[in-house]
């Protein structure tokens, strides 16, 4: 070859190397970049929502730069689907708010002057951000609720289906994660929850895999109203259930945690192969919470398998009917794959953000 073609085809070569360069630091076709110090498409997270084609059946990824976002109070509205945010990391991506329920403020939401800055849905709970569209997906995200021991307080609302969190944190003091809508799947795993009391509620199903469930004393980790004919409410597999010390409220400190107090329908709970702290009130459910019938249904499953740890002693549990371990056979039903699956077979493990 003659220097001059050798001279041709090594500049060929840089010109594809700065290329691929370029491509690869460019973000993809259905990204969206949010940043706060505007090096993004948006500061906001709202508009980056607001930007997506309603109905849109691709996969629209907001990558969001770490950052403290506590000036929104989000919504993904029910045409927003396929949407999935990617936090730059799970430490210092942080969605925060501050709004709780209250008597008195505006339309009891406090405080007014903040709770006046929003309107429609995504002022119908205290929530941080409200997820309605189906098929939302989140990674390395905080999600928290700074209200404190004020009352309901949440972090995030989820009314939609086929949702996915992983490695996300949910910090918040009461009613922290709502499962808002009955049989609404949403899969949760490598997560951390924290909260007091009832800091996980509502009739939806929720799946959570190998994550820490996190709360201070005194309180009750859930608060299920599965309706009667839904088989699953919220399974904890593998899950690691730990002790909060230094609460917002001095007086948890050192207290019992509930595993959960029946909400209202026919409450669906199941423990397997959890690590349980010693700080769990050997009762487990202490209380059946102006329930009458939540002791002797046979309608309620409140069930437990193979748990370790102190607090996993089932001697003294209450008495209740529904109040009982799992055989082996019947630990197989609670599955990802089974308890999820639906009527469209859905398993989010075959899923990739």
């Amino acid at each position: 070859m003659k220097p001059l073609e050798k001279n041709f085809f090594l500049i060929l070569l840089l010109l594809s190397l700065n290329l691929t360069s370029l491509y690869a630091s460019t973000p993809k076709e259905n990204t969206i970049v949010v940043a706060l110090d505007g090096t993004g498409n948006f500061k906001s997270i709202q508009e980056a929502i607001n930007s997506v084609t309603p109905n849109k059946e691709e996969r629209t990824i907001i990558y969001i730069k770490n950052g403290l976002y506590q000036t929104e109070k989000i919504i993904i509205a029910e045409d927003k689907k396929n949407i999935s945010f990617k936090g730059e990391s799970r430490e210092k991506t942080i969605i925060s708010y501050h709004i709780y329920d209250c008597k008195g403020g505006l339309n009891n939401k406090c405080p007014a002057e903040d709770a006046a800055k929003w309107i429609g849905q995504a002022i119908r709970t205290s929530a941080t951000i409200t997820v309605q569209g189906n098929g939302f997906r989140a990674e390395n995200i905080t999600f928290q609720n700074t209200a404190g021991p004020v009352g309901q307080a949440l972090a995030i609302t989820i009314h939609s289906d086929k949702n996915i969190f992983l490695n996300c944190s949910f910090l918040g003091y009461q009613d922290t994660i709502l499962l808002g809508k009955d049989g609404t799947r949403t899969y949760f795993k490598n997560c951390l929850v924290l909260g007091r009391t009832d800091y996980i509620f509502g009739g939806g199903i929720g799946y959570f895999d190998s994550c820490e469930i996190r709360s201070y004393g005194g309180g009750w980790i859930t608060a299920p109203s599965t309706p009667k004919t839904q088989d699953y409410g919220y399974i904890f597999y593998k899950c690691k259930l730990t002790y909060a010390p230094n609460s917002p409220q001095k007086k948890d400190d050192n207290q019992l945690i509930s595993l959960g107090r029946p909400w209202h329908n026919y409450p669906k709970v199941a423990w397997i192969k959890c690590d349980m702290s010693d700080k769990i009130d050997p009762k487990g459910w202490p209380t059946t919470w102006n329930m009458d019938y939540a002791s002797t249904s046979k309608d309620l499953h409140l069930y437990e398998y193979k748990n370790t740890g102190k607090g996993a002693n089932m001697t003294n549990r209450a008495k209740w009917v529904g109040i009982r371990e799992l055989t082996n056979q019947e630990s197989g039903l609670y599955s990802v794959e089974n308890v999820l699956k639906g009527n469209d077979n859905w398993n989010p493990k075959n899923r990739k953000i």
